[in-house]
């Protein structure tokens, strides 16, 4: 009994598909009927398509067609930077020697960041500055320079004991800040903490005189 109740169901689950019709791709085969007539008699209406299709434009197509190809981007960005650098070498670079509302030395560049930075860099070299290392991202050098205070104090003690005194090294930062009037240029001990003024003009009036 219970055999043939099974097999009564899997009957009828297996025909369902013709109990129940199925109208999702009745759209595919309908046609495209004339707007609805009001009789005069009963009243008179213009009536017009709530949503009408416009009709769509014949565009001549080429007998072959070619696919587009992208430009390579590395090959747009070539062509933009340089473009960008002609442009940068071309304008005079002016440089002020200024200070900021708090009185702190800056070095103002008129040009924009790219040729700031790289001015500022060569600046460094020439001068003969020693860079342990930059960022570009956050527009830093990390500079070494001579403790010239702890070579006068060191000379004293070696011209006692005869020992050549090991020179110690004063570690900075020379950031290239960008802004709207160009580029600014200040000196710090640390990424939170600014040089003392005298240090930070005396810096900043090497670089200047090598930019």
């Amino acid at each position: 009994m219970r055999l043939v109740g099974l097999l009564v169901s899997l009957s009828l689950m297996s025909g369902c598909s013709w109990l129940f019709y199925d109208h999702d791709g009745d759209y595919l085969h309908s046609e495209i009927q004339d707007n609805i007539k009001v009789p005069k008699q009963v009243a008179v209406l213009t009536l017009k398509p709530q949503l009408p299709i416009p009709k769509a434009k014949e565009v001549e197509l080429p007998e072959e067609f070619v696919l587009p190809r992208p430009k390579p981007l590395a090959k747009i960005e070539e062509e933009e930077q340089g473009t960008q650098l002609t442009e940068l070498n071309d304008q005079e670079l002016e440089t002020n020697l200024l200070k900021d509302g708090n009185g702190t030395p800056i070095l103002r560049l008129n040009v924009g960041f790219a040729r700031a930075w790289s001015a500022v860099g060569e600046a460094l070299k020439v001068a003969d500055i020693h860079m342990s290392d930059l960022n570009r991202s956050v527009g830093t050098y990390y500079i070494e320079l001579d403790d010239k205070s702890a070579e006068v104090e060191q000379g004293f003690w070696s011209g006692l004991f005869g020992s050549e005194p090991e020179i110690e090294k004063i570690n900075l930062q020379v950031k290239v800040n960008r802004a709207r009037s160009g580029v600014y240029i200040a000196i710090h001990e640390d990424q939170d903490n600014l040089a003392q003024d005298q240090q930070a003009q005396d810096l900043l009036t090497r670089i200047k005189e090598h930019l």
